[in-house]
């Protein structure tokens, strides 16, 4: 007899209830659009452009040479998602933690020659972090795709133009614009200075943060 090979729909039914469901997307982005929802942008909670998308018909709503406006816009509003997103998921970004104590801190006898020298590193490392930070703020960044159809500038962290060759955005596929945008972007973005930091700086707080130790350091105890 031959051998019976069909199947009558409940192994089908076992099978489907013994297989586990399809792990859902992380996806930590945060998406935001110009008026006319003819272009995203899509940010790390850092502010880092992930991806720029385009509708597809975006020039029935958008002249190419308003893209560039549109971008801005679109990224603008992907920052400020990400930011108060930020702001939310890390709860009082006013309340400072206290510095971590430094182990190898010595008891030695702290001199005025001692104090002259750690005053005199806590200021050079002042002064790097503040010239880091003015250069950040102050001086805008530029940058090109390689393709040579997009530049962008950024000011002070923010996008505040985007530059767009309209005749090679008039004709040119949505992925290919796409790509050259996003590059720009990702190469706009700088990581801020989060505070001052230092080897000076840190004795100095570590030292603040332990009057005892501070006393003993100079004598007063």
């Amino acid at each position: 007899m031959a051998e019976d090979n069909r199947r009558w729909g409940f192994e089908e039914a076992e099978d489907w209830e013994q297989a586990p469901p399809p792990a859902p997307a992380q996806d930590d982005g945060c998406a935001g659009t110009e008026d006319s929802g003819a272009v995203s942008v899509v940010v790390e909670l850092d502010g880092r452009v992930r991806a720029v998308r385009l509708a597809a018909q975006w020039r029935d709503v958008l002249e190419p040479r308003s893209l560039g406006a549109a971008v801005v816009s679109a990224t603008t509003d992907a920052t400020m998602r990400a930011l108060a997103r930020a702001v939310e998921d890390q709860g009082d970004l006013t309340a400072i933690a206290p510095p971590s104590p430094v182990a190898d801190l010595d008891e030695a006898p702290f001199t005025r020659a001692d104090a002259e020298r750690l005053f005199a590193a806590v200021n050079a490392e002042l002064a790097a972090f503040t010239a880091e930070l003015d250069r950040l703020t102050n001086v805008p960044a530029r940058a090109e795709s390689r393709g040579g159809h997009v530049s962008g500038t950024a000011q002070a962290g923010r996008v505040v133009a985007v530059e767009i060759d309209g005749q090679w955005s008039h004709a040119a596929p949505n992925p290919e614009i796409e790509g050259e945008l996003t590059e720009v972007l990702r190469a706009l973005h700088r990581t801020p200075v989060a505070q001052p930091a230092g080897p000076a700086i840190a004795q100095l707080q570590a030292l603040a943060s332990d009057p005892a130790r501070l006393l003993r350091k100079v004598g007063l105890a």
